[in-house]
């Protein structure tokens, strides 16, 4: 399997300065998310990986579809063919209706990582240390909230797994 400092390597060269910085901070976090939440070491390895590889491919005109182009890329690319990772990697953008903790932390990561400006960014950030269920329903809301705004096609998977989490968990914020 590749390296961490190959794939660093690979990302200084074809991302920009800006999401490069993205990728790294969203990766610290990531993995102290990992930590926090009790995941063992291998998949705080898996957490690594998904969070440094989550852009690999991403290009303006791709939009949100990078996060599956980006999953390809890893598995063709990288040799990376871990469901768990490739999982993570897929639903950072959308959300997904059965998504493990590995994925929910690079969601939220994604998110919430401190080079993001909006105004919930640093809450979503506190909450994921105390409940990730909690955190992925105002982030989730969030990004709909912005998506309707924008008016933009709204994914099915965001609501299913808005919906899924809030009715499991009772997870109101």
């Amino acid at each position: 399997m590749v390296s961490t400092s190959e794939i660093k390597e690979f990302l200084k060269k074809n991302l920009s300065h800006d999401r490069y910085v993205h990728t790294l901070n969203l990766r610290k976090l990531a993995v102290k998310l990992a930590k926090h939440h009790g995941l063992g070491l291998e998949d705080i390895y898996r957490v690594e990986l998904a969070a440094l590889l989550h852009d690999c491919h991403k290009k303006l005109e791709q939009g949100n579809n990078h996060s599956f182009l980006a999953a390809e890329f890893t598995k063709k690319n990288f040799g990376i063919t871990d469901r768990k990772i490739l999982s993570a990697i897929e639903h950072h953008t959308y959300g997904h209706r059965n998504m493990s903790k590995l994925s929910k932390i690079i969601y939220l990561a994604d998110i919430s990582e401190p080079s993001r400006k909006f105004k919930e960014a640093k809450h979503i950030r506190k909450l994921a240390f105390a409940d990730i269920d909690k955190a992925m329903v105002l982030a989730l809301s969030v990004k709909m909230r912005y998506v309707l705004y924008e008016k933009k096609p709204l994914s099915l998977e965001s609501v299913i797994s808005y919906n899924k989490i809030l009715k499991k968990n009772d997870a109101r914020v």
